[in-house]
């Protein structure tokens, strides 16, 4: 039996002996009320010193029907009682109400969430993509069908849901209309693209990135709705030929990407039109003295990307630049993009 369903019967065995005892002590009440005419609170009287075999009196002297009907109910009620006795045992001894009180505290995490990012399918890709996203302080959920899967993201602290990432109702449970991004990390590319158009139906302006094994996919999950498709093999591929060729520059790029390696961080950033950089040529900004960041890339608001923008190149609202500096720095620029920090004084 599968990790959810052993889980389903324990709560389920639980609930039942609950229901059972209530249900035991109506029936002992209805039966006293019937058989001896006594009061509500006489006939729940003799029903609760009757179950619970304390040994007080009796109201008044049954009759010979009311002795029969009280065996009865003991016998019932002993019975019921090592019935409750091992389903309790059983309930706290397996953790489950551990497990009970984390999907309700999931649940609540889930409602919370707002601009994150949704990873389906928690493999090899998607456990290592948690783990980074992680490490970078990024909210996210993560959706796989596989309960042991959700189990394991969930006992690293991840917020985890147990679903088919393709369903709609799973997707919004995980919070898609609040969420920045997606990526498409199952198993098979046809599970990819039914996640990738489902999600883009739900919200068309969401960011999708999908995984895919097969060349012959790429084109598939672009029609989807996916924006970008890593190509796993491809994408090893060529790593492994850098490594090859220049590996001291595969380096570099891997330690440049390891927050936890290096204190920088690569970002893109989106200039506004009230920011101070509108309109001044890199030369003007000189950002590299001004917030000691570093300009690598500059894609205009058409599209154009300049991997090396000219110093007389103007900086226009629209476009974005792509800096690499520490996080405090970037924290600096990202103000200074959006128009809610002045460019600070060149340092001499």
């Amino acid at each position: 039996m599968s990790r959810d369903g052993q889980q389903f019967s324990t709560l389920r065995r639980f609930s039942a002996s609950i229901i059972s005892v209530i249900l035991l002590i109506w029936i002992g009440t209805a039966g006293y009320m019937a058989i001896e005419g006594m009061t509500p609170v006489e006939a729940l009287y003799m029903t609760v010193i009757t179950l619970s075999t304390v040994g007080f009196s009796e109201v008044h002297t049954l009759s010979e029907t009311g002795r029969i009907f009280t065996l009865a109910l003991i016998i019932g009620g002993t019975s019921l009682f090592f019935f409750t006795l091992s389903n309790v045992a059983t309930f706290f001894l397996s953790g489950e109400w551990k497990n009970q009180w984390e999907r309700q505290r999931n649940r609540r995490m889930l409602r919370q969430l707002d601009n994150h990012f949704i990873i389906c399918g928690y493999g090899r890709l998607g456990s290592n993509v948690a783990r980074e996203l992680s490490d970078k302080a990024t909210p996210f959920a993560v959706i796989d069908t596989d309960i042991d899967k959700v189990g394991a993201a969930r006992d690293l602290g991840y917020i985890a849901l147990k679903g088919n990432a393709a369903d709609e109702q799973i997707l919004r449970e995980a919070g898609i209309e609040r969420a920045r991004g997606l990526i498409a990390a199952a198993n098979t590319d046809a599970e990819n693209v039914f996640i990738v158009l489902t999600a883009r139906n739900l919200k068309p302006g969401l960011h999708i990135v999908a995984r895919a094994d097969c060349e012959e996919s790429e084109n598939k999950l672009l029609r989807a709705g996916a924006e970008r498709v890593v190509l796993l093999y491809k994408s090893a591929g060529r790593k492994m030929a850098n490594l090859l060729i220049e590996p001291g520059v595969e380096e570099y790029l891997d330690e440049l990407g390891d927050a936890k390696n290096l204190d920088l961080t690569m970002v893109q950033l989106s200039i506004n039109s009230d920011s101070s950089l509108e309109g001044l040529s890199f030369r003007q900004a000189d950002l590299s003295n001004r917030l000691r960041v570093s300009v690598i890339g500059y894609k205009l608001p058409g599209g154009e990307v300049h991997t090396s923008p000219r110093p007389s190149e103007v900086i226009q609202a629209g476009g974005t630049l792509i800096v690499i500096g520490t996080p405090a720095d970037i924290d600096t620029m990202q103000k200074l993009a959006t128009g809610s920090h002045p460019l600070p004084a060149a340092s001499n």
